[in-house]
């Protein structure tokens, strides 16, 4: 066995180690899938204020310049483009996922628009599919724990990435075991293509949070507690749109 197939080993024993604890965790939390947000058990408060105020130390220190240099190179048109084309390679995630919650429906959708997308919408930079009457609902492994009746855990602030569950932390490590492209880069020792990709994806998701984080930070006098509401509302909200595809799974006493 040569050194390349060897660390790729050692990666994927590790990667779906560290995905099955947290699966095993998540799925020993209570249910229901979907909670009200004062509801969402929160231990690490503590440490997720800290966390927080790290974050949004990077983000005046770091994202936010570059995203001011980003709005400035780039026009709404081009970020929105940007925006477009990762949704578009993340289909097969969200094909996966729509499997997984049992929506043929779903997946036929999802589908229909990467084609559409792709061949006529010059690669995924034009979402043409949602123009006609085709919108994309991103699906996510974390929407599918909670379809199958896994609920949220605690919550948690992470380093970067910002507001999670542990759920949804299981569901993030979940959806990169199901991204073709990620196994790609590492199997053809192309790690620049998931750099590239990730950094993207960080750009696009500080350019479109902005906005909010500062109105946030400026105008409540508890950010941590409106962005706490504002994550768990939200992903219940997308959660409850999946959540009729398929019977949850049984309480796990």
């Amino acid at each position: 066995m040569n050194t390349k197939t060897a660390r790729a080993r050692l990666a994927k024993i590790a990667f779906t180690g560290t995905a099955a604890l947290l699966l095993a965790a998540c799925a020993s939390m209570p249910h229901p899938a979907t909670a009200d947000p004062s509801a969402v058990s929160d231990p690490l408060e503590p440490v997720n204020r800290v966390t927080m105020s790290f974050n949004r130390v990077l983000d005046k220190v770091v994202f936010n310049p570059l995203d001011t240099v980003y709005r400035t190179l780039v026009p709404q048109i081009g970020r929105d483009a940007v925006h477009n084309v990762l949704a578009n390679l993340k289909s097969p995630v969200y094909l996966a996922n729509e499997l997984l919650q049992g929506d043929l429906k779903g997946a036929g959708t999802v589908v229909q628009r990467f084609m559409i997308n792709t061949f006529v919408g010059g690669g995924g930079l034009v979402d043409v599919a949602a123009k006609t009457g085709m919108p994309g609902e991103p699906e996510d492994f974390g929407q599918t724990l909670a379809v199958w009746g896994v609920g949220n855990g605690p919550y948690i602030v992470w380093p970067i990435l910002g507001p999670s569950t542990l759920r949804d932390s299981a569901g993030f490590v979940g959806d990169i075991a199901m991204d073709p492209i990620y196994w790609y880069a590492r199997n053809t020792d192309k790690p620049g293509l998931q750099w590239t990709r990730a950094g993207l994806t960080l750009v696009d998701a500080k350019d479109r949070t902005r906005d909010v984080m500062d109105d946030v930070y400026r105008n409540s006098g508890d950010p941590y507690a409106v962005l706490k509401s504002i994550y768990i509302q939200r992903r219940n909200a997308m959660i409850d749109k999946s959540g009729s595809k398929s019977a949850p799974l049984p309480t796990i006493e």
